[in-house]
């Protein structure tokens, strides 16, 4: 879901309940505030294995993500902060602070946390205890009906736009637009499972498109591009595990031993499926590249093959049991 519907979402529902305005204000910091991890992207590109900083993670925890959502909400009502925006809006959002406006804040972080389980890769629940994501792959990423609604909802709502009525108006419409797409893609996401009966489905940011995969005989993941009333337009079968080395050796105790590091888990987390090139060096090592056959499928059939590596990470585990990790 877009910023501007997870923030419009909690002021529409405030409005319904008919909340006062400090409730509502609160509701909207607390669904604004987990997005803000974005701010930590720069530091999972240098430190990828750092899991519990990367999107939708710890501060779309429900053990986190009240604290971060007072935290930033703390920063903007600094007097600082505050001039600086009402020189560039007119919507006044000075809130008091105190234990008030925790029960509204939190209610507007599960709301934001709520819509993004119904999209790809959605909330780890239980970060920094768990790296385990909530996803139900209903929805895209962003989409595009809810953002064309959502966009011009927050301008007028920033700079006052327009009568009352008018802005409450757009922010109902909001509402039937993210009902309308959900229920659209459920019908679509129906049909696609009714032709790949048994197989997962990823949505794409086109409704009547998806991906699907499953684990068929001999231990290979097929997936396929599936366009709803159509059926598969594109199929690949990709070997979940490929072992190399002199006497058919076997990589469990490597894989072991590497699947228990951060890097593998900060992998793991964002992977629809997990295949695995093992190599055994002649030095005694073993070289165990991981990858999403799901994205390696995608890449084949967008022709980007070429920009991505063989593998997602790979993990060199040394005959004393040490690992060593490469993003390549």
């Amino acid at each position: 879901m877009d910023w501007f519907t997870h923030i419009l979402a909690a002021v529409g529902l405030g409005i319904a309940l008919r909340a006062r305005r400090p409730v509502i204000l609160a509701a909207a910091f607390g669904a604004m505030a987990p997005d803000l991890d974005a701010l930590f992207a720069p530091l999972t590109i240098w430190f990828p294995n750092l899991w519990f900083v990367d999107h939708r993670t710890f501060s779309h925890s429900l053990i986190l993500g009240l604290p971060w959502a007072y935290a930033v909400t703390w920063v903007i009502q600094r007097p600082a902060v505050l001039a600086v925006w009402r020189r560039l809006f007119r919507v006044d959002i000075a809130l008091p602070m105190g234990r008030a406006v925790l029960a509204p804040m939190f209610a507007g972080v599960v709301l934001h946390i709520a819509m993004d389980a119904m999209t790809l890769q959605g909330p780890a629940l239980l970060s920094p205890l768990s790296a385990e994501r909530l996803q139900l792959n209903w929805f895209y990423y962003i989409d595009l009906v809810p953002l064309a609604v959502s966009t011009p909802a927050i301008a007028l709502a920033l700079w006052r736009l327009g009568t009352p009525r008018q802005r409450r108006a757009i922010v109902a419409a909001l509402v039937v637009a993210v009902l309308a797409t959900g229920a659209w893609r459920g019908v679509e996401l129906a049909s696609v499972r009714a032709a790949a009966p048994g197989s997962e489905a990823v949505p794409t940011w086109n409704p009547r498109d998806w991906w699907t995969w499953r684990i068929v005989g001999n231990g290979t993941v097929e997936v396929s591009f599936e366009v709803a009333g159509r059926g598969a337009v594109f199929r690949s079968y990709i070997p979940l595990l490929s072992v190399h080395g002199a006497g058919s050796p076997d990589p469990a105790a490597a894989r072991a031993r590497a699947e228990g590091t951060m890097d593998y888990t900060a992998f793991a987390m964002n992977a629809y499926a997990i295949a695995l090139n093992a190599t055994l060096e002649p030095s005694g090592a073993w070289q165990l590249g991981y990858f999403d056959p799901v994205r390696r499928a995608q890449a084949m059939y967008t022709g980007s093959e070429n920009v991505f590596s063989p593998e997602d990470v790979v993990l060199t585990v040394a005959p004393d049991g040490s690992v060593t990790a490469a993003w390549p």
